[in-house]
């Protein structure tokens, strides 16, 4: 049994399902109000046999427990499994067959009985004075020191490893952990803070897996953070996310600040939002950890010359790590698909001398009119050109459109990009057709730069070597009918995606040019073919070539297990054609979908018989209509299944007739 099936055994989905809405029995099933959007007659149905859940209303969607609560959370797999295994009581770190979690499993605690010692210095011992003193002094009260488990290190060499040793860890672990260091020419280990407030950092789930420590004689670095760990890794870390990540999705906007104080301060005086970027820029990993939970980011940095320039590289980064979304654009010769920022970026000017923390604590009021008057990224920048270019030369004017032309083009409202185009014209003083042309080769050199990436990408993944173990494909003709005879169609389908990874480019592809619905995993029988599956697809669409152990590492280890059987199913594949197998492939596609629409009209028949029985008319037209819809449904693709049958046939001789982009 898998470690899901494990957690979905244990877990009630009726009992989960009724923290976020209200169920009421429904024959052997529950239904009520979707708790995803907003609907007054009850739409979301429950079915415990299953363990699944679906909404027949406007989201359509479904799934089991951990669909449920990834959407509900706005979690990841890996945080929704930990979430639930907590809940379960089911142990994830404790797995003899894997030292490295289990090592860092070790670290956390370490690093929670490290926040707990250095916590109780603070509150009580007498040489936390200049601590307690110092937090005072910057308006921390009770209620914050605890909520972010400020503590205190005492100037010694020796108290925090004594302690934790007295505690039974080992101090090789407090070692790996960042807690203590060693002398390698005295051999000696010594405490890696000392003399420090200490600001324990923690993860997205709460577990801390470092520090930074905030000198207070004057003495430098003025912070010192944790090294890196097998948990801490500076540039991943976003600090307060733990604690801010609702209001954040609630308030549909994140601020970013620079320090761990600007966070303490606004939490303290209720602004739930914000977050540290734990250094002076950006990173494409805090950009998109942040991105689940919004698309409106405003940063509010200093305003010192150095915060400015953070300011730029933060931006710049932001415009490569944020998810684009693609938008249909009329041109001259018709109509084509073209990429656009996903997210709106927004600059909060602090007054001159002041960061977000003294602004917050002297006058919360003006830190609201700040962040509700941030100015979007265009105008900064534009603000910025001006006061760092000296724009009375060539050379200057060059570098300001060289800036801007980039970012102008990436504006989708034509008004809004024409405004701003007239607007750099008048800063360099060049005609606005001269700039309207640079703007328009900026469109085109991005366009260009996308499709070389993504031609470069297959073609890496086309020709990169196959796994050890991986059979090698031949021309011998394969229907595909023996192996699925032995393992479930899914799985089928996710060992040839493993076994060739560009097969799911080519079939997402073909499905679209043979008007078959794309591949939905959300109703596969295992969770871990589903997280597999979408894993898979996110590493296909970065840059890097296809690399079986750079895949693995980037899964969470429980799924480990579930990707060498898979991989082992692969590669006992007997071999194939190429055209044989896709065409196969896309029979397997059409077949999952079959399944669910089989699936789907059952549910709707027992939903359209309750209503019925009820008397629920309008329940009963709409529930009619959709049952309609999905026999149509069903007999299109019985239809589309039927035909890739005889083309499975005529591939031999060459007329399967879909294209390869």
């Amino acid at each position: 049994m898998s470690v899901s099936d494990e957690i979905k055994q244990r877990i009630d989905i009726v009992e989960l399902v009724s923290r976020y809405t209200v169920l009421r029995k429904a024959g052997s099933n529950y239904k009520g109000l979707c708790p995803f959007h907003s609907e007054r007659t009850p739409s979301f149905v429950v079915f415990p046999q299953s363990g699944t859940w679906r909404c027949f209303g406007a989201c359509g969607d479904g799934g089991d427990i951990f669909s449920f609560i990834m959407r509900k959370e706005n979690l990841d797999f890996r945080e929704a499994l930990h979430m639930l295994a907590k809940e379960a009581g089911v142990d994830l770190e404790n797995n003899p067959a894997d030292p490295i979690r289990n090592r860092r499993a070790r670290i956390a605690e370490a690093n929670a009985a490290a926040a707990d010692y250095y916590r109780r210095i603070l509150l009580t011992h007498p040489a936390a004075a200049p601590a307690r003193a110092y937090l005072q002094r910057r308006g921390i009260d009770e209620a914050t020191i605890a909520t972010f488990q400020l503590g205190y290190s005492l100037e010694q060499w020796s108290g925090l490893r004594d302690h934790l040793l007295a505690q039974k860890f080992d101090l090789d672990l407090l070692i790996a952990a960042g807690l203590v260091k060693r002398h390698e020419e005295r051999n000696s280990t010594y405490d890696a803070f000392r003399n420090r407030v200490m600001i324990p950092i923690r993860d997205r789930l709460g577990r801390v897996i470092g520090f930074g420590g905030r000198v207070l004689d004057g003495s430098q670095p003025k912070y010192l953070n944790t090294a890196d760990t097998d948990l801490f890794h500076k540039s991943h870390i976003v600090y307060g996310l733990d604690l801010a990540h609702q209001a954040i999705r609630e308030q549909d906007r994140v601020v970013i600040v620079e320090g761990y104080m600007d966070v303490i301060a606004a939490h303290q005086h209720g602004f739930a939002n914000v977050v540290a970027c734990m250094g002076t820029a950006l990173t494409a990993e805090q950009l998109q950890q942040l991105q689940r939970y919004t698309n409106n980011f405003v940063l509010a940095l200093d305003a010192d010359t150095a915060g400015q320039q953070a300011t730029i590289r933060g931006l710049n980064q932001a415009r490569q790590a944020l998810s684009r979304v693609r938008k249909p654009t009329v041109t001259a010769t018709g109509v084509r698909m073209t990429e656009r920022l996903g997210a709106a970026l927004y600059i909060a000017a602090m007054p001159s001398g002041r960061d977000p923390d003294d602004v917050i604590r002297q006058d919360p009021a003006a830190w609201q009119a700040l962040i509700a008057q941030a100015k979007p990224l265009v105008d900064f920048y534009f603000s910025a050109v001006a006061q760092e270019t000296d724009l009375t030369g060539a050379r200057g004017k060059g570098l300001a459109v060289a800036e801007l032309t980039p970012l102008i083009a990436e504006l989708e409202d034509e008004v809004e990009r024409e405004h701003y185009i007239q607007r750099l014209a008048r800063l360099v003083q060049l005609d606005e057709r001269t700039i309207a042309g640079r703007v328009q080769a900026a469109a085109r050199t991005e366009q260009a730069i996308q499709q070389r990436g993504q031609h470069a990408h297959r073609n890496a993944a086309r020709h990169a070597p196959r796994a050890a173990g991986q059979a090698e494909p031949s021309p011998a003709q394969h229907t595909g009918a023996p192996a699925q005879s032995t393992i479930v169609t899914e799985d089928y389908l996710l060992a040839h995606l493993l076994r060739d990874p560009d097969l799911l480019i080519w079939l997402t592809t073909a499905a679209s040019e043979r008007e078959i619905a794309p591949l939905d995993v959300s109703d596969w029988q295992h969770v871990e073919n589903q997280e597999i599956f979408r894993s898979l697809k996110y590493f296909m669409s970065g840059d890097i070539p296809w690399d079986i152990e750079l895949f693995q590492e980037s899964l969470p280890a429980p799924l480990h297990g579930r990707l060498a059987q898979l991989l082992a199913a692969g590669a006992a594949l007997p071999a194939y054609h190429g055209d044989d197998v896709r065409t196969d492939l896309l029979k397997v596609l059409v077949r999952l979908r079959l399944d669910r629409l089989r699936a789907r009209t059952l549910q709707v028949r027992f939903l359209l018989d309750e209503a019925t029985s009820n008397g629920e008319r309008d329940d009963a037209r709409d529930l009619f209509t959709l049952s309609n819809q999905v026999l149509r449904d069903l007999s299109h693709l019985q239809t589309k299944y039927h035909e890739l049958g005889r083309a499975l046939a005529g591939a031999q001789r060459g007329e399967l007739g879909v294209k390869i982009r």
